[in-house]
């Protein structure tokens, strides 16, 4: 019996059949891929936080190499491998002389306009604005006019002959050439940080610092290059900072058995800060030592273990989370140091203990070289709120590293 019905339903079945056959040699070969709907909009990618934070820093400031090595190191270098320049060079500006050159209330780039329309160079303010300047009658050579006008108004210029172009800017790029000494690159690192600078690119190989900066910041290096230039010494900063968490039902480790356990003259000095005390011990009252007191009082984390280095009275800056890890909430705490060595080994030290929501407490401290500086009774929720009922012991230890120049 003819059934249209079904000739129609067969056709259909035959067509479906031989589309999925079409598609299984289509994919062939192919590997099976399930398929994914995505739930959620695609985000910018971004560098993982592991491999953003990689340091070749890290290897030589987070070691302590041992408690015993020697207070005072002696160690050569060559001050000639000091050496500041700007990474973009200035192409020689034409030969002419200035008379009688005059101008009132005029920001820096229409100066050097007004002084160059003649020569038909065109000037260019980078990162303006620019402060106004007046002057009277100035006459001298182009290039000694344009110095001066410079250091009046604190600026840089560069310029570029093949396109008769001035670019004018108050910030440009610098190499700090630095000794290969470690100790000097971290003396350095530390001096810079210390003084506000970040985003400084270090390259160890060929033992460079790469990074942008303005008349304050050339002047603050050619001051830094000054002070290595006199044979100076470093006061170098062991450091260990410790997360504690007293032992229930203490809320709060009881510091006031220092005093029982190591006696009263292990302190030869203490002082209460805005937050938190430090005490100064001749080395009776060390990292080891406190671990063992601490042993039966609370339980505790090292978060960190470096050092950093300060030359004479400069002021030097350890970032705890570069020799930890960036997710712990102790990174965000910084510990800077002011010292002047007096005499042998006599140290007058401010100490400055910094976090995201600004300085935390600091305190002046007299010492010796080899002591051991405890700073301890800090709440960690000062700097975050994540460690409410921790506390945060900071022990220094410091030593002095006596720079020679080596005959050339």
């Amino acid at each position: 019996m003819f059934c249209p019905f079904c000739r129609k339903f067969a056709l259909m079945m035959a067509a479906v059949l031989a589309l999925a056959a079409c598609r299984q040699q289509i994919q062939a070969g192919r590997p099976l891929v399930n398929l994914v709907r995505p739930n959620t909009l695609p985000t910018e990618p971004r560098t993982t936080q592991s491999a953003q934070m990689i340091s070749l820093e890290t290897p030589l400031r987070c070691e302590i190499q041992n408690a015993k090595q020697d207070l005072m190191t002696v160690i050569p270098f060559r001050q000639s491998a000091f050496r500041l320049e700007r990474t973009e060079k200035s192409d020689p500006l034409p030969r002419y002389e200035v008379t009688g050159f005059s101008f009132e209330a005029q920001t820096t780039e229409k100066v050097f306009y007004s002084l160059l329309k003649e020569a038909k160079i065109q000037v260019l303010g980078i990162d303006g604005p620019f402060p106004e300047l007046t002057a009277e009658s100035i006459s001298g050579e182009l290039n000694d006019v344009m110095n001066k006008i410079a250091a009046a108004a604190d600026v840089y210029y560069r310029y570029v002959a093949q396109q008769k172009v001035l670019m004018v800017s108050r910030e440009v790029s610098w190499i700090l050439h630095v000794p290969g000494e470690r100790e000097v690159m971290i003396a350095v690192l530390d001096a810079m940080r210390g003084s506000g600078m970040h985003d400084l690119l270090v390259n160890w190989e060929d033992s460079t610092i790469a990074f942008k900066g303005d008349k304050s910041v050339e002047t603050k290096m050619r001051q830094l290059m000054d002070l290595f230039d006199k044979e100076p010494k470093l006061i170098v900063f062991d450091v260990q900072v410790l997360r504690l968490k007293p032992h229930a039902p203490a809320k709060e480790v009881n510091w006031q058995d220092l005093i029982t356990v190591f006696g009263p003259k292990a302190i030869r000095f203490s002082l209460n800060g805005v937050l938190g005390r430090t005490i100064v011990s001749g080395n009776e009252i060390n990292i080891k030592s406190l671990k063992r007191f601490l042993n039966t009082r609370a339980s505790y984390t090292q978060v960190s273990e470096g050092l950093f280095i300060a030359a004479n009275k400069w002021r030097a800056r350890f970032d705890v989370g570069r020799c930890g890890y960036m997710s712990m909430p102790e990174a965000q705490l910084s510990v800077m140091a002011q010292t002047e060595l007096k005499e042998e080994n006599r140290l007058e030290t401010l100490l400055t203990l910094d976090s995201d929501r600004g300085e935390i407490t600091s305190f002046d401290i007299k010492s010796v070289i080899g002591d051991s500086i405890v700073i301890f009774g800090m709440p960690s929720s000062s700097f975050s709120e994540s460690l409410n009922g921790y506390e945060t012991l900071i022990v220094l230890t410091p030593r002095v590293i006596r720079l020679v120049k080596e005959l050339n």
